[in-house]
This record gives C-alpha cells, structure tokens and sequence, in this order.
C-alpha cells in the first residue's frame, strides 16, 4: 500500500520539511485532497492526505486547531501546508496536537502546485491499488440514479447528521477544475449561509446539492451567496442556476432535471436569471419546443413580418421589439434603434398594415412577446 513515506520520495517532496507527527510515517495513504474551507470533517472518509495553504485558517489562524482537529477525528493520515502567502510559521501548540496523534505535518517554504501533487499521488495510489478507475463516490451514484433512496440514508446520517434530505440543487457551467481549489472555493460561500454541499463534478459543470440546515430565508440567503460570487470569482464560471426546493429524496431527480433547463434556458436567451421557478416564460417556450408547437406559433404571429423582412431586406421585427420593450413609447424606441423619428413612424405604419391597428393591446400583444422570445430560442446555437 501507499504510504506517507512513500509519498515523501516524490521528486515534488524533495524540499518539502516535516515538522510534525513523525510517528505516522508509515501510515496508508488512501486518497490526496485539497481542503482549504474550515469545515472539512463532513468531506473526509478517512486515511487522506489533506493539502492546504491556510487560506482559511484567519489572519491570527483562529481556525486552524479547529482544522486540525477535524483531521484527527477522521483519521487523516497527513497534513501537508504550503508556507507563505497566508502562514508564515505553525504555532507550537498545533505542531505538538500533531505529534500527540501522529499526524505527520509536511511543510514546502516554496510555492508549490497542489493541483499536481495531488494528481501524482492519487496516480499512484490507483496504480498499487489496481483500481482504474477511481470509484464513484456515493454522491455521484446518487444523483446518477445506481444507489437507492436507502442505500443512501447512512451516509447521509454520516455527512450531515440527520438522514433527511432537504435543499436545493445548483449547477455551475464553465467549471474548470485546474484551477485549484475551486470546489472548496465554491462550496465555502454556500457553507457560510448555512447549506452543506454536496459536489459532484461532470466535464465542465459543477453539482452542488445544497442541504439546507437553517430551513428559512432561503432565496434570500441562496441570492447572497450569488453576489458574493459574482464579486469574487466570477471569472471562474459561466453561469450559476438553482432548481427548485425538494424537501425528500424523492423529489430530487425532478429538482435536477429542473435546474438542467435552468442552465439551458440561461444560456439560450442569455438571461442572468438564476432561479428556475422565475423562468416561467422561457420555461413555456422550452416546453412548447419540445411538443412540436413552437415554430407553428411563430410563423402565425410573426410569420408575415417574417416575409416582409425578408423580401424587403427592412427591420420590422427588431423595431417591433424595441417597440414593446419600450412599452410603446416612440422617443424611447428611437433612441434604442439609433433612428429619427420620422423612420421610426414609417415602420410603425407598416407593422399596423401588417399586424393590424391595434397590436398592442394586451392580448396579441402578449402573443407576439412570446413569440419574439420563440424566435430568438430557434435561432440560439443551444437550442438543441
């Protein structure tokens, strides 16, 4: 088996210092993690080697016996800490908690990439264990629908404390997981407003599952954490969506097929709206897609300005948009479409002609909302 010393033969290792916890050298390593949140016990299963750079642990490392604590309690079998930009030296105290358990603490004075000593090691470890490919975690076979309900009630008890599930799916697109620590990253700025995530990755999208443990206040709380994202990592994702709130298993396939068309609805109209119960409208599109119906509605309401474009190489239906996004007022149209009045008038009339005098009452006028909203959905690169 893979163990600490082992690990510590790795060419990465070679200015690497141990500082602590000699006595678990000989310790199985079973799996090399990143962990940079402060609550990480619920993320462990035990024989890990945790990686760290103390991003978490506070200025004045409030939280790091905290961290070392957890780490004992689940039986890690090595701590290894990157000196520098947040830690410059351990305090004594946590270096003896460390040698009390013989909990090996590794230190590099450089900096180091973590990314690629935990893929080196976990290679390895793969390799003497013959286990290619890694298993699925119990997570992954969850949500993947090949692990039952009750199969699933243990470990949840052991996660979270409780075997009832209760929360609300969110999904990243444009996920990149070389960056490291990323997932961490993630799951700290929901951690903080009371939700416990679970996080399954696939290519380039990130699930989160987000328990909740507070059971209020919970747009407000899932808004939060939304806006701290977007002013802190928003180069790190694409788009963030959130299905709907399940309150048992059982509702959960539904709420992360509802969160899949929220981040499908997202990037085919380009809305920044997270939240898949306000998608009513383009969900009614989606839907109408689906059946069949939608191109037959848009060429009955548009179909004719349509044509008109078309045969006439004018702008009638980016003017009619403007025109009811603008609520009807001629200034306000104008001055989207960068045009004088008088054009503005003349193609006023031509639509009239076309749709009839009164378009804008709110009948047809939400008809032809919807179906402007249909047409750019068919002309959308995503739409399959």
């Amino acid at each position: 088996m893979f163990t600490v010393h082992d690990m510590l033969m790795r060419p990465q290792f070679q200015h690497a210092s141990i500082l602590a916890g000699r006595g678990g050298l000989e310790k199985t390593v079973s799996w090399a993690h990143i962990l940079e949140l402060t609550k990480v016990k619920h993320l462990l299963h035990g024989s890990e080697c945790v990686m760290t750079t103390g991003i978490g642990w506070g200025k004045e490392l409030q939280h790091a016996r905290s961290f070392l604590e957890q780490l004992i309690e689940k039986k890690v079998t090595c701590l290894c800490i990157e000196l520098g930009d947040y830690i410059n030296q351990l305090p004594p105290s946590l270096l003896q908690l460390a040698d009390d358990h013989d909990l090996p603490v590794v230190v590099f004075d450089k900096e180091v990439r973590f990314i690629d000593i935990s893929k080196d090691i976990n290679q390895l470890i793969l390799q003497s264990s013959r286990l290619m490919p890694r298993q699925e975690n119990w997570v992954s076979r969850w949500l993947e629908d090949t692990m039952t309900d009750k199969e699933v009630l243990p470990y949840l008890q052991k996660t979270i404390g409780k075997n009832e599930a209760r929360g609300i799916p969110c999904l990243l697109t444009g996920y990149d997981d070389s960056i490291p620590y990323q997932r961490d990253i993630f799951q700290s700025f929901f951690q903080k407003e009371g939700f416990h995530p679970l996080p399954l990755q696939h290519r380039d999208e990130l699930v989160l599952l987000l328990l909740d443990e507070r059971k209020q206040d919970v747009p407000e709380r899932l808004f939060r954490s939304l806006q701290v994202m977007k002013e802190k990592v928003r180069s790190m994702y694409h788009t963030i969506s959130y299905g709907p709130l399940f309150t048992n298993l059982s509702e959960i396939p539904r709420a992360m097929r509802c969160t899949q068309e929220a981040a499908h609805i997202q990037a085919a109209f380009q809305l920044e709206i997270p939240f898949y119960e306000k998608l009513h409208p383009w969900r009614l599109i989606v839907e109408d897609d689906k059946q069949g119906r939608l191109e037959s509605f848009i060429q009955d309401t548009l179909g004719d300005v349509l044509s008109y474009d078309e045969s006439h190489d004018t702008e009638l239906l980016e003017t009619l948009r403007a025109y009811l996004e603008s609520y009807g007022s001629k200034k306000d149209t104008a001055e989207r479409l960068f045009i004088v009045r008088q054009t503005l008038y003349h193609r006023i009339q031509k639509l009239e002609e076309i749709l009839g005098p009164h378009f804008l009452r709110s009948e047809q006028r939400v008809a032809l909302e919807m179906a402007l909203l249909g047409w750019q959905y068919i002309q959308s690169p995503v739409r399959s």
